[in-house]
């Protein structure tokens, strides 16, 4: 069992947090009002919730699951209390960064002050997605450049039921920014935005994930 802290109360962080306490994590929420903490509004009863800086404290993980313009701002804060954690930046930059010229995660790596423990992953999964029934869900796309952070967050993918693939290194990310500004044009267009869908890699061996090792 690991702790996670999860800083946001937005969809991606009930459907995250919901399915790591259903597998036997320890979740704490990480917010400004907590009020929006509470077993009621997050689907989920939280081990804690508290402040960013008070969930973070304790935790194995932590999960920065707040809009992209937050995440430098909270990592600064937070930079000495991250040192040995590792951190999955979940966020998408969308219009923030329109030529993608660096990952969103990049600007978290300069906040942090280095690539250690960091990993990007989760960034194109629609919170409908991850505790949906079914084997055909989108794969978890992971980069960073700590293959000891990436195996850890691969195993917690995992631990959701969801397959996990490798991308590389940090500035991989790159690409996968865009693949969500795509997948979110094509889930308006084909499904009327239902936030369902998702990007599956087909073709691959059954072992995929495991080859990656």
């Amino acid at each position: 069992m690991s702790v996670i802290a999860i800083l946001g109360t937005g969809l991606m962080s009930k459907a995250l947090g919901a399915g790591w306490t259903r597998t036997g994590h320890s979740v704490r929420i990480g917010t400004r009002d907590v009020a929006n903490a509470s077993a009621d509004k997050l689907g989920f009863a939280p081990h804690f919730a508290g402040t960013p800086a008070e969930a973070v404290d304790g935790a194995d993980f932590v999960v920065l699951a707040i809009p992209f313009p937050e995440v430098v701002p909270t990592v600064t804060a937070l930079r000495d209390a991250l040192r040995g954690k590792i951190v999955i930046d979940i966020s998408n930059p969308f219009d923030h960064l329109p030529h993608n010229e660096r990952a969103a995660v990049e600007f978290t790596a300069d906040a942090l002050g280095g690539s250690e423990g960091l990993v990007a992953a989760f960034k194109d999964n629609f919170a409908a997605t991850i505790n949906a029934d079914g084997a055909e869900r989108p794969d978890v796309k992971i980069a960073g450049d700590d293959e000891a952070a990436k195996a850890a967050v691969a195993e917690l993918a995992s631990d959701l039921g969801l397959r996990w693939l490798d991308c590389g290194p940090l500035h991989n990310a790159r690409f996968i920014d865009g693949m969500v500004s795509l997948m979110l044009i094509l889930d308006r267009t084909y499904c009327d935005f239902t936030m369902k869908t998702g990007w599956r890699f087909t073709g691959l061996p059954a072992d995929a994930p495991e080859r990656a090792r």
